[in-house]
């Protein structure tokens, strides 16, 4: 009977080693110019191996004796672009509110949109064809001064898809609306006096006592103590340099950390914002003076704050169309962006801003394989993906649209 019971054991293990043998992937991309958007920089003619979804090797004339192989002959590979500011699955059809998960009168602070994300949705196809594999996800509430947290999430499509990292930013507007900014600056400060009494209070609020909560919830005062605590940074949406000076006070003041966002008058502050060491999103399409607040929009906005030392990511104003932040990026290298700064304004730029440079945003041996080859030049508008890897599989380049284009050719017989 013992020696049936051994026969079975080893029966099993042999079976479990030939199940982690087929789990084991390996792919070898070859020959192609890989822009890694690390100190390594832009390597011609070379090979990038991936194991089980993570980076294991970069180099020349690597060999693997079991697993994949790509020829990328006269392609380039880059890191998966990041959107670093969209409502990428949260959002269908903006003017239909039932299709629309990015916003709440309930909480302002405290609202997270971590679980709203939805990984199916039509869109998320359409901007991974494009090039993105990542996205921070930002909430767009108006009912206060905050809008709500942000999250990362990978945009592979899986069902179950859980954030990346949760909550990893609050974000809020600041300029020419329905209220004097003078009350957003006052209301905003008082909202930071809140945070710290409750704080401070904590225990006999929890008892009993009494608090003026004013208008927060819980989880809104929670949110801002840990932006207080330098748990998490403060996404400003903000156009007018004097807004931008604005913020820059209220962070020194209360000691906390910022992004700017949209920030179309940025280049007048340049230095400044270089000395604060505070990023900034931008997106080079949307130059136009729009409204009051960004009459000093120019295009060379992105190589202005490059040249002074600014850390620049660059968005899209489409959340629609996220992925044409390369075509936004390739605009600012015609004025004056560096094609490198470039590049890192997709990627590492805002993985580094995001806390979330360890897994994503550059080609390094250890990292996720988030990676995209491209048919020519990706700064190139006549550029077009021909592979998108997320975690080292290769995602489907098929949008709705392109069926659609499919349906109609097959109806007049033409495909």
């Amino acid at each position: 009977m013992s020696h049936l019971k051994l026969i079975s054991f080893l029966s099993l293990i042999f079976l479990s080693s030939n199940l982690l043998a087929d789990n084991h992937s390996v792919i070898l991309i070859k020959n192609a110019t890989i822009i890694t958007a690390s100190d390594q920089g832009t390597l011609e003619n070379t090979d990038l191996l991936i194991e089980d979804g993570i980076i294991k090797d970069i180099g020349k004339n690597l060999i693997v004796n079991d697993g994949s192989e790509i020829d990328a002959t006269g392609k380039f590979i880059t890191p998966g672009l990041i959107a670093p500011h969209t409502t990428l699955g949260l959002q269908e059809i903006e003017l239909e509110a039932e299709t629309r998960d990015d916003s709440t009168d309930h909480y302002s602070a405290g609202f997270s949109i971590a679980k709203a994300f939805n990984p199916a949705s039509s869109l998320i196809p359409y901007n991974r064809a494009g090039g993105i594999t990542s996205a921070i996800i930002t909430p767009s509430s108006a009912s206060g001064i905050f809008s709500g947290m942000a999250s990362a999430f990978k945009i592979n499509g899986a069902l179950m898809t859980e954030s990346m990292i949760e909550d990893i930013a609050l974000v809020m507007n600041l300029g020419g609306n329905k209220d004097s900014r003078a009350s957003t600056i006052m209301s905003l400060e008082d909202s930071f006096e809140v945070a710290r009494r409750f704080a401070m209070k904590r225990s006999s609020i929890m008892r009993g006592d009494d608090f003026d909560f004013g208008d927060y919830s819980i989880r809104d005062l929670d949110a801002i103590q840990r932006l207080l605590k330098q748990d998490i940074p403060l996404v400003v949406r903000a156009n007018r340099a004097s807004d931008l000076l604005r913020m820059i006070e209220i962070a020194n003041q209360y000691e906390i950390r910022i992004i700017f966002a949209g920030a179309k008058e940025a280049w007048r502050i340049a230095d400044t914002i270089a000395e604060e060491s505070i990023p900034v999103i931008i997106d080079p399409m949307d130059n136009i003076p729009s409204s009051f607040d960004s009459i000093a929009a120019r295009l060379d906005n992105a190589a202005i704050l490059e040249n002074s030392g600014v850390k620049v990511l660059i968005s899209s104003q489409s959340d629609h169309n996220s992925y044409l932040s390369r075509q936004g990026a390739g605009n600012a290298v015609t004025y004056g962006l560096s094609k490198e700064a470039a590049i890192k304004a997709l990627t590492i730029h805002v993985a580094e801003t995001f806390g979330i440079a360890d897994q994503i945003g550059s080609i390094e041996a250890g990292k996720d394989a988030d990676i995209v080859i491209w048919d020519n030049d990706p700064l190139e508008v006549s550029s077009f993906t021909t592979k998108v890897l997320i975690d080292g599989e290769n995602m489907s380049l098929m949008t709705r649209s392109k069926r659609l284009r499919d349906r109609y050719l097959e109806k007049l017989g033409l495909n």
